[in-house]
């Protein structure tokens, strides 16, 4: 049945950022908006899926998260969406958080922990700012990302080897010296060699200053091809792309060799000279194993089977990096990557951890990270609801989809069944934010007088993101044709079985995704504290975040700079408030309570065990408590939370997953696309930007908007050296 309008219904389920990408790109234009009718079905009260936050009134309308949310600088679709919903929702210039630069702050630092000899070291990090702005378009290319590598690396060459040791560095290998690896060719050092004005008498004797040198030479150089031009490829007058790799990887491994014979062997101890080891290691390794398993011409997808440390050992990296150089410690750890909570199983595909490796250095726009001014409901969800509604999609809240139903010829997904938690009194539209400080923001619970029965459901504590059938719900159903036409599934994979039973039966490559999709479940808690991190001496004060300090909480944030958006009383003496995250263990916990109690106990501990080597001024007075508890009951006044229920949970890409993963238009009905990060989508991990490209390529594959999708095919993810394609044709997902 055609509609009354006359425009094809779209039903988009869930309202995380990859379903709010599809609706803000299905109704980009005034055009599309007359041929789609969009609706977003969410369950509970709020937008946001895993990044949703909400405001606790009774506690200064502090922000409650559901985990820390730093953005990397390499996001370009999800800064672009956010930048052209602010652009759209054209505040005034005074008004809170009036921009995308307001909204989002950069920042250069951080401090990651290395386990060694029985401590706990830090290393402090330092990006320069890279040319652009967030959001724009366009990635580096091989030879820019490797000749900024050898650049790092020369940089901090002097201050961490010569400044420290001074000629030493040169002086005769107190072993034998190191040879010529057997895939380089010795003329081609020689001729280097000179023209780079390196009067040494052979390869086996020159320092790893030259060798770096040389390296850094040979990637600003690029490949001159038959036109002239850069990066030519193997074909190409010259060395060619995959030669001069080759080459650059040999002279890496060669500066790591001979820097630990000469220097680092002897002085292991000295935190910065075997931090700088271990990252030179890492870096001559991921480029011999570019090279090695033909990944510039394929893709790093072609190693998505094995285990990430297990290639980095194929390839050569020492058991030192392995086990304890922060930035490979850091993979596991910004992504959850660990079995069932378990971290002594750590696990995540080679090709996607790989490409982390290059992408969170290198491809960033302005900074590294940026941490927003305000909660991730706020200053994303907030707006994005404001636009969308101003662009007349329709969001139906409190309802909890249990089941999507097939037509006969299985060809469409032909009935969505759901249960509606509550009502709006009057049968009107829920009007979901609130005022905070002038900001429209989410509250941490519904807007109760809104709701039919709304006392009573309050005071019966109902929560709906985890009670798909509190008192007064009742079961419903959509069917296509009369109530939607288009299906986008944005709902998170762990909840996927559950709903899609029938898809599956009918499907065996959308039951083969389901079936080897994982996921884990992750805690975090936040606590608000009456003196700044300075004041309680830690000793980076000024570094955004921390990482890979003690398991399973290994990541902790400052995040005070959005106490400025939060209303303590001025009696309150509120100066830091901090987010910890990191896996939580499977351990038996059945239900979201014995989850949360495990989160609250974790937290205790980490605060009586290990606090001290963040905050060695802790003291649990300085919680800021306004029931003004005694000693660890003032953590009763905090924020903890298990992420338990399905919807909730990580999704992981353990090795060996990624092929199972569907492109958006892959389910296999014609009416159904797909849209998390769990699908298929040049990134292939739980992150904004790739739930984001996964909302975005959904909308392609319907209408086809956008016209452009940034990063699904570059030279870390083509296929077979063809960059630049879409892997799919729009139009492909139909009434």
């Amino acid at each position: 049945m055609t509609p009354a309008s006359g425009r094809t219904r779209v039903a988009i389920l869930g309202g995380g950022p990859a379903a709010l990408a599809a609706a803000f790109e299905l109704t980009a234009t005034q055009e599309l908006r007359n041929q789609y009718e969009v609706t977003v079905h969410q369950l509970g009260w709020r937008l946001g899926g895993k990044g949703a936050s909400g405001r606790n009134a009774e506690y200064g309308q502090r922000i409650q998260e559901h985990g820390l949310h730093i953005w990397f600088g390499f996001y370009n679709n999800a800064f672009s969406m956010m930048r052209q919903c602010y652009d759209e929702l054209g505040r005034p210039a005074d008004a809170p958080l009036a921009t995308l630069e307001e909204a989002f702050e950069p920042t250069y630092r951080g401090v990651q922990y290395e386990p060694y000899k029985g401590a706990w070291v830090p290393h402090d990090l330092v990006l320069p700012p890279l040319p652009g702005r967030p959001g724009d378009f366009g990635r580096p290319g091989v030879w820019e990302v490797v000749t900024y590598a050898t650049r790092l690396l020369m940089d901090k060459i002097d201050s961490v080897w010569e400044g420290q040791f001074g000629p030493e560095i040169d002086a005769p290998p107190v072993a034998a010296p190191v040879p010529l690896p057997p895939d380089v060719d010795r003329e081609r050092v020689v001729q280097e060699r000179h023209r780079l004005g390196l009067d040494l008498d052979d390869w086996e004797r020159m320092p790893a200053h030259s060798l770096l040198e040389l390296a850094k030479s040979e990637a600003e150089e690029g490949d001159v091809g038959p036109e002239g031009g850069l990066d030519a490829g193997p074909q190409a007058l010259g060395f060619g792309t995959a030669l001069k790799l080759r080459f650059i990887g040999g002279l890496l491994r060669g500066a790591r060799d001979v820097m630990w014979n000469r220097l680092v062997s002897r002085r292991v101890d000295n935190k910065d000279l075997r931090f700088y080891w271990m990252c030179l290691d890492l870096a001559a390794t991921i480029v011999t194993g570019i090279d090695s398993d033909g990944l510039r011409e394929s893709g790093f997808g072609k190693i998505n089977d094995e285990e990430f440390r297990h290639w980095l050992g194929r390839h050569g990296a020492s058991e030192l990096t392995l086990e304890g150089c922060p930035l490979v410690r850091a993979v596991y750890s910004a992504a959850f990557c660990y079995l069932d909570g378990d971290v002594s199983q750590p696990n995540v595909a080679a090709g996607k951890a790989a490409q982390d490796a290059v992408r969170l250095p290198f491809f960033y726009k302005d900074a590294p990270m940026f941490k927003m001014t305000a909660g991730m409901g706020d200053t994303v969800f907030g707006p994005l609801y404001e636009v969308l509604h101003e662009r007349g999609v329709r969001f139906e809240f409190f309802r909890w989809i249990t089941h999507l139903g097939l037509s006969p010829d299985h060809r469409y997904v032909d009935s969505i069944n759901f249960v509606q938690q509550a009502r709006v009194e009057g049968g009107g539209e829920y009007k979901p934010l609130v005022p905070v400080e002038e900001l429209p923001c989410w509250p941490s619970e519904p807007c109760w007088d809104q709701l039919e029965g709304g006392d009573a459901l309050r005071a019966q504590a109902v929560d709906f993101e985890r009670e798909p059938d509190p008192p007064g719900s009742n079961e419903d159903v959509l069917r296509r044709g009369d109530h939607f036409d288009i299906v986008v599934l944005g709902i998170p994979v762990g909840a996927l079985p559950a709903i899609c039973g029938e898809l599956a039966a009918a499907n065996n490559r959308f039951e083969q995704m389901l079936d080897n999709s994982r996921t884990v479940m992750t805690q975090a808690f936040q606590v608000w504290m009456k003196r700044g991190a300075s004041a309680l001496g830690n000793e980076y004060p000024d570094s955004t975040l921390t990482s890979c300090y003690v398991e399973p909480l290994d990541t902790y944030c400052d995040m005070s700079q959005t106490l400025a958006r939060e209303e303590w009383p001025a009696g309150d003496d509120v100066n830091l408030v901090a987010y910890f995250c990191g896996v939580l263990p499977e351990d038996n916990v059945t239900s979201p309570e014995e989850a949360d109690e495990q989160v609250r106990a974790n937290a205790i501990q980490y605060f009586q065990q290990h606090i001290s080597e963040l905050w060695p001024g802790f003291a649990w007075n300085l919680m800021v408590d306004p029931d003004d508890g005694v000693g660890v009951a003032r953590f009763g006044c905090q924020y903890w939370r298990a992420n338990f229920t399905d919807s909730e949970r990580y999704a992981q890409t353990p090795a060996g997953s990624v092929q199972y993963r569907l492109w958006p238009n892959e389910s296999g009905f014609e009416n159904l696309a797909l849209a998390g990060d769990w699908t298929r989508n040049g990134i292939d991990g739980g992150a904004v930007e790739a739930a984001v490209i996964s909302g975005r390529l959904a909308s392609y594959a319907i209408c086809g908007s956008p016209e452009q999708v940034d990063g699904v095919s570059e030279w870390l993810t083509s296929d077979e050296g063809e960059v630049g394609w879409m892997p799919m044709a729009p139009g492909q997902i139909h009434a």
